[in-house]
């Protein structure tokens, strides 16, 4: 530094090769020259320079004793030109602390002439009263046969400016090792010249000095405006009771591991209190400084306001582990829940837990109907209801795409975790508002309750995950509380799969017909083609116990394809023989088909291959397969303008409307066969039952009521002007071959 190499060409200029110098200070001399060679990178070589100049400082004064000629007078007169040409304030001071000797340095840097500052006592001269009482302590401690202290103190100058100085505070002995006073040597912090000092400063990073010693603590400017204060105590409290008490424990165990050597240095991020009372998070680090009996003495080290870089980081953190669009807990921090949830279950006896699996029914329709930002605004309105359902303590996470998790505290019995997928069940019957639409959306529920047998919450995650699939082949919106028999089935899955695409293959569905019968006539006026399975070992399978399953894999379409071909051939073959003209074929066409590119040219194929007329042709659909569904309802009038006929199915559950019926154009609705289950002889809901035919023939449109089963049923009907009916009161699903025989010989009811 350039201090340094000053000196050395004025400890040159004085002292040339110190031929006129007994051995022992020519000796001290190189020592100093040689500290402040080393002070160029080193701070504590620096320390020592200024002690040893200070111990030049006490052999000269011993050399030129009162009374006593100096064996050297000319050395020192060079040695008095050195002291006031050093580029830092040299004071002198007896042991009573008045100063003996005030260089020109000191006089630059404080404003007082040698002449005002000689005989009178340092301390109240040039240090503020608040740290008056802790130097006296210290330089007492160095008169009485301590080390060489440094400090980092504010100094009042002549013009009363507070201004903070490194102080170096070096003992002199006489001839005898008695006190003889101290040399005070002081400069500009090191901010003023040292390079790195300044990058420090420029930081706005504070600088401290621990002294273990006498608990004193010195900070610097920047080390306040963290703090938001200008005047602190100089002792540890300043910083000790600013200190988050949550903290505390932490600092005080990383700042004695590194005092006691274990760490190579001090580490500690905590909050800190602001002067407005806030918390401020700021990063502690240090090393420690020792004696020349290597005992460790101080600490000192620098404080760094991190509370934006912790509220990034924060962030960051929290954005790892939730969902972006929902602000849920993704798959990522539920997993660590549920692993949580284990660890209390191991330490506490008793403690149970669940996981509940959710998967929307239907969310890829409304997301490829109306657009991904609509489907984006359903899973944030869908995971405000669901956070309604929870109690406290249990959590609800977004694993990805349609699918939601739910972890709950503190199961006491299955019960509980059933309660709970209740009040889904009951919040998801109310439409969405999306897009200026009233979507509705479902939820197929899986739950798995914790138990000794697991070990990996990854296992108790899948079978949650395998009761929902379970649920949702059950016909969705349902929930499913897993049993270990499920884990044996859940392999079966990809085997049923597998299964399917081979029955495809091999041709082992079937169709059956259900007659749909004119209720003023009794006669036979249409067939709906159901599918049936042919299973090689599993006989005959119902569309309850495969369709679902296909609808989720896709195979629907291939196995819709196939439905449609053979009915139609069969169908066309039935009319033939029966002579019946006038009847209609109905197909169930589900919401994947009705998407597909090729479904037209597929219909178009089907009615020209066998001979069939548009007219001939019904398609039945669900309210739910299309509604709200741009594309969906341009493919409606695509099948209006062919001739085809499309009536609504399953009228009178879920979401079905007369609104919709009008507003698609749609021929005619079935009413579901729930309102002829159970009640009254008339079915379970008569008058609901007169409401909708009365409705639907004030806009015109045909009615069809499924499930009868009793003849007073079926009075009932012609009594309210039903168009016509189907159910095991008129036959059961029926092959082709039997289908063909009800047509010939005309049955009638």
């Amino acid at each position: 530094m350039k201090m340094h190499r000053l000196l050395r060409r004025q400890l040159d200029a004085h002292f040339g090769s110190h031929t006129d110098a007994p051995a022992g200070m020519a000796r001290l001399v190189r020592e100093i020259d040689a500290e402040y060679r080393r002070a160029d990178q080193d701070r504590e070589a620096l320390s020592r320079a200024l002690a040893l100049v200070g111990d030049l400082a006490q052999r000269q004064a011993l050399r030129t004793e009162p009374g006593k000629p100096a064996a050297r007078p000319a050395f020192s007169r060079a040695l008095r030109r050195f002291f006031e040409q050093a580029p830092f304030a040299v004071i002198i001071c007896d042991p009573g602390l008045q100063v003996t000797s005030w260089n020109g340095s000191a006089g630059r840097l404080f404003g007082y002439s040698a002449q005002q500052a000689l005989g009178r006592e340092w301390i109240p001269l040039l240090l503020p009263e608040a740290e008056r009482s802790a130097a006296r302590e210290e330089l007492g401690e160095v008169l009485a046969g301590g080390d060489a202290r440094r400090w980092y103190r504010a100094a009042l100058t002549r013009a009363g400016e507070e201004t903070s100085y490194e102080w170096s505070i070096v003992p002199l002995r006489d001839k005898s090792g008695g006190p003889a006073g101290v040399a005070v040597l002081a400069q500009e912090p090191l901010g003023g010249r040292d390079p790195f000092a300044l990058a420090l400063e420029a930081s706005g990073d504070g600088a401290w000095d621990w002294d273990l010693r006498s608990k004193r603590l010195w900070i610097s400017e920047a080390w306040r405006t963290i703090a938001g204060v200008a005047q602190l105590p100089e002792d540890t409290s300043a910083w000790l009771e600013r200190i988050h008490p949550a903290d505390r424990e932490q600092f005080d165990a990383a700042f004695a591991a590194h005092v006691e050597g274990r760490t190579d240095r001090f580490e500690n991020e905590h909050r800190f209190l602001y002067r407005d009372g806030s918390w401020k998070w700021v990063l502690a680090r240090g090393c420690v400084v020792k004696d020349r009996s290597a005992k460790v003495i101080r600490v000192t080290g620098s404080l760094m306001d991190v509370t934006q870089r912790k509220a990034v980081a924060d962030r960051m953190l929290h954005d790892a582990l939730h969902d972006a669009l929902t602000r849920l807990p993704n798959r990522a921090l539920f997993l660590d829940l549920v692993k949580r949830a284990f660890s209390r279950a191991r330490r506490r006896e008793g403690y149970r837990f669940a996981v509940l699996f959710l998967d929307l029914d239907r969310f890829k329709a409304v997301n490829d109907g109306l657009g991904h930002a609509a489907g984006d605004d359903l899973l944030v309105q869908m995971s405000a209801r669901l956070q309604t359902c929870l109690r406290e303590g249990d959590t609800l996470a977004r694993q990805g795409g349609d699918e939601f998790t739910i972890l709950l505290d503190d199961v006491r019995e299955p019960n509980d975790a059933t309660v709970v997928a209740d009040r889904i069940h009951q919040v998801t019957t109310k439409p969405f508002a999306i897009s200026g639409h009233e979507v509705f959306a479902t939820a197929s529920i899986g739950i798995a309750l914790s138990a000794p047998t697991y070990t990996r919450p990854e296992d108790l995650m899948l079978d949650a995950d395998t009761a929902m699939y379970r649920a949702k082949a059950q016909g969705r919106a349902r929930t499913i509380v897993f049993d270990a028999t499920m884990r044996e089935r859940a392999p079966q899955l990809l085997d049923l799969e597998a299964d399917l695409r081979r029955a495809l293959v091999r041709e082992e569905f079937r169709v059956h017909y259900l007659p749909i019968v004119e209720v003023a006539s009794g006669r036979i006026q249409g067939l709906e083609a159901l599918i049936r399975w042919a299973h090689p070992k599993r006989g005959l399978v119902s569309p309850e116990h495969f369709v679902p399953f296909a609808e989720e894999t896709g195979l629907i379409v291939p196995i819709g394809h196939w439905l449609l071909d053979q009915a139609g051939r069969q169908f066309q073959e039935c009319r033939r023989a029966a002579g019946a003209s006038a009847l209609t074929l109905n197909v169930n066409l589900s919401s994947k088909q009705l998407l597909q590119n090729d479904l037209l040219e597929h219909i178009d194929k089907v009615l020209e291959s066998h001979h069939l007329q548009p007219r001939d042709l019904v398609l039945e659909l669900t309210e739910n397969s299309f509604q709200f569904n741009d594309q969906a309802t341009a493919r409606l009038a695509q099948l209006r303008a062919r001739g085809v006929r499309l009536y609504m199915d399953d009228f009178g559950t879920g979401y079905s409307s007369l609104n919709a019926l009008y507003r698609y154009q749609l021929d005619s609705l079935k009413i579901d066969r729930s309102l002829f289950s159970g009640g009254s002889p008339r079915g379970q809901a008569p008058e609901l039952v007169r409401t909708i035919v009365s409705l639907a023939r004030d806009l015109g449109k045909n009615v069809i009521a499924e499930g009868v089963e009793t003849a007073e049923q079926f009075g009932f009907l012609r009594e309210v002007g039903c168009g016509a009916a189907q159910g095991y009161f008129f036959s059961p699903p029926v092959d082709a071959a039997m289908a063909r025989a009800l047509l010939e010989r005309g049955a009638t009811w």
